[in-house]
C-alpha cells in the first residue's frame, strides 16, 4: 500500500438535503442511460441515486464504503502524496446488479478532477472491487450509487463549493471517499 503512516484515508458520509432523493427512475429511455446522466437526479445521504423500495440499505452501502475505500487505496497515484499533493474531485455514478457485479455500461464519470490520475484511480477504486450481492429483501433491477472522491482538498469546502444549498457543509453528493496527503 502506497499509503505511508503520515498519510491518512479516511471517509465522511454526506447528508443529502433534496426532496424525492428515493422516488423511482423516470420511465422511458432515459431509465436505461447510466445513472440518470440525462437528469443528474440527486444522490440520498448515502449516496444512493436509485429507489429503495424501502429496503433499508445502511448495513450494505457501510460494506461497499469499506470495500470501494480498500480499493482505492492502493490506486492513489503518488503525486497525491507529499511533496507534490496533487488536488482535486471525482464524482461517479454507477450501478450495481443484484448479483453484486457492475453493470456493464453503468458507471459514469460526472466529475472530473482536471488531472487524469486522480480520475483513473477513483474510477479503478468502482470498477475492480468486488461486491457483494444485493441483500434479499431488494428487487429492483441495480442499485445505482454515487461517490465523490476527494484529493487532498478541505473536504467541508469542496462539499459546500458543490452544493450551494448545502448546510451545516453537508451536501446531496452522496458518499464521499477522502485522501489526505499531510496529517
Amino acid at each position: 500500500m502506497r499509503i505511508s503512516a503520515g498519510i491518512f484515508a479516511c471517509g465522511v458520509l454526506l447528508v443529502s438535503l433534496s426532496a424525492g432523493a428515493q422516488a423511482a427512475p423516470a420511465a422511458g429511455p432515459a431509465q436505461d442511460k447510466p445513472c440518470g446522466a440525462q437528469s443528474k437526479a440527486p444522490a440520498d445521504k448515502d449516496g444512493i441515486v436509485s429507489d429503495t423500495q424501502g429496503v433499508d440499505l445502511n448495513p450494505y452501502l457501510k460494506r461497499i464504503y469499506r470495500i470501494v475505500q480498500t480499493s482505492w487505496n492502493p490506486l492513489v497515484p503518488k503525486e497525491a502524496g507529499p511533496p507534490v499533493n496533487k488536488a482535486g474531485e471525482v464524482l461517479i455514478c454507477f450501478r450495481i446488479l443484484p448479483s453484486g457485479k457492475l453493470m456493464e455500461g453503468g458507471m459514469v464519470l460526472e466529475g472530473r478532477s482536471g488531472d487524469t490520475a486522480l480520475d483513473r484511480a477513483a474510477w479503478g477504486a468502482i470498477q475492480t472491487a468486488v461486491y457483494p450481492p444485493l441483500p434479499a429483501e431488494f428487487k429492483g433491477p441495480y442499485l445505482e450509487l454515487r461517490f465523490q472522491f476527494i484529493y487532498n482538498l478541505d473536504r467541508k469546502a469542496a462539499v459546500s463549493r458543490n452544493a450551494p444549498k448545502a448546510r451545516n457543509l453537508l451536501g446531496p453528493l452522496g458518499m464521499t471517499l477522502g485522501y489526505g496527503g499531510k496529517l
